[in-house]
């Protein structure tokens, strides 16, 4: 009964802990912006894309504030996900963190005495939404468009980020339940931003002409690539193929693998020699897919790899003969500029962001056309020329897209929503 009791004790004097910190802090903030002429920019961010295996939007958020606070030392970020969380809940994930970075979370420890189911509804209902609001913060980043609804309390002014528009351009790509969600919560999001980012000029042309957003609030900051993507070496899987072709995302619709298993049927017709190998998990509506890979002519040929960590990503895209992402809809294509940077030549569909992303440096398909597909594939296979020329256009390419810039960028729209002065151009394209 004394420890538990103990534990308890401990558990809310952190919590008093961290309440009159935030109120102090903020106090300071205050101050040092009135009295002093401060620009310090606090910054909410939701962060629950890194509680999830991350796929194009988790690594977007994690390189870009992991370099916020370098290129802009003024910017404190507070991470939000769940502030609170039960003794038989995981702990948070790996985030990326600065010395001007704070998440604030509190495990109900093993013990506790009063009931934890209780106490956790009653936290999450009132004390989660006081020390969120009590935080102040000058502007909220929603990096995937919407503000989960249990952080609207930390919500002053509001940037997000706007990947895509498949959910208008394409609503027969995208899963159910998201389609509601954003149909549902498009207008609200739309009304009170006081900016948007969009990942490409595709993106922003989308969000003009399907969605009514005036150009002057939308700012077009491109994805960045990693330097270190392309670096070093791992260890690959074993069922790794000697000589293939590559795909890299989560398989859903909108990734045109019906049509990608066709044409590597044809292209194995053609005399191609190697394997195909795709790589990502299964996501949505993939009953078309599934069917597709399982009656393929050519199945004893095609790998599929679940979910890997960026480093053996990294070593089985640098063993490729080429990437194939022959998709219907992108609104950046970061798969593109990793293979790329990594030095095989892409193939890529002439859609929406991708001729933006990839500009000379690929070999473009029609991808309604299986053969079309096909033709590239054997085309590249048979001319080492061609390959070579393209995989070193590919890393100058590369070369040009930099995180360092989305952030400084990203940081000037911020500050912007904010009545802060701007630091750097707030828009990015290259």
């Amino acid at each position: 009964m004394a420890r538990r009791l103990y534990v308890t004790s401990i558990f809310f004097v952190n919590l008093l802990r961290d309440i009159v910190g935030t109120l102090f802090a903020r106090f300071r903030r205050r101050y040092r912006r009135v009295v002093l002429g401060d620009e310090t920019l606090a910054i909410g961010v939701d962060i629950f894309p890194f509680f999830e295996r991350m796929s194009g939007v988790g690594w977007y958020e994690w390189n870009l504030l992991a370099r916020l606070p370098q290129v802009d030392p003024a910017i404190e970020l507070r991470l939000y996900a769940h502030t609170f969380a039960a003794p038989d809940e995981p702990p948070p994930p790996l985030l990326p963190t600065s010395l001007r970075t704070r998440f604030r979370f509190h495990h109900i420890p093993e013990g506790f005495l009063l009931p934890i189911r209780g106490t956790l509804k009653a936290l999450r209902a009132v004390v989660e939404p006081t020390l969120l609001f009590l935080d102040g913060n000058d502007v909220f980043f929603a990096p995937n468009f919407v503000v989960p609804r249990r952080h609207l309390a930390a919500v002053r002014s509001l940037v997000p980020t706007v990947h895509d528009l498949a959910f208008l351009r394409r609503p027969d790509t995208v899963q159910r339940e998201t389609l509601e969600n954003l149909r549902d919560r498009l207008p609200s999001v739309l009304h009170a931003a006081d900016a948007l980012i969009a990942v490409s000029g595709a993106t922003a042309d989308d969000l003009a002409a399907l969605a009514g957003v005036t150009p002057r609030r939308i700012h077009v900051i491109h994805e960045g690539v990693d330097p270190a993507f392309a670096a070093g070496e791992t260890a690959v899987p074993d069922v790794l193929p000697a000589r293939y072709l590559l795909f890299v995302s989560t398989l859903e619709p909108r990734k045109n693998i019906v049509n990608l298993l066709a044409a590597f049927a044809l292209a194995a017709a053609g005399g191609y020699p190697g394997d195909l190998v795709l790589v990502g998990r299964w996501g949505w509506r993939t009953e078309a897919a599934q069917e597709a890979l399982a009656r393929s002519p050519v199945r004893d040929r095609i790998v599929h790899l679940d979910y890997l960590d960026r480093a053996t990503l990294a070593s089985v895209m640098r063993r490729a003969e080429a990437l194939v992402f022959p998709s219907l809809l992108e609104g950046f294509g970061l798969p593109v500029v990793e293979a790329m940077a990594c030095g095989i030549p892409v193939i890529v569909s002439r859609a929406t962001s991708l001729p933006e992303v990839a500009g000379d440096a690929a070999l473009y398909v029609d991808p309604s056309s299986p053969a079309d597909i096909a033709a590239a594939a054997l085309r590249l296979a048979g001319d080492p020329l061609l390959a070579a020329s393209l995989a070193a256009a590919g890393r100058k390419r590369a070369a040009l897209f930099s995180w360092d810039e989305t952030a400084r960028a990203s940081a000037a729209v911020m500050r912007r929503a904010a009545g802060l002065p701007e630091r750097f151009p707030d828009a990015y394209r290259v």
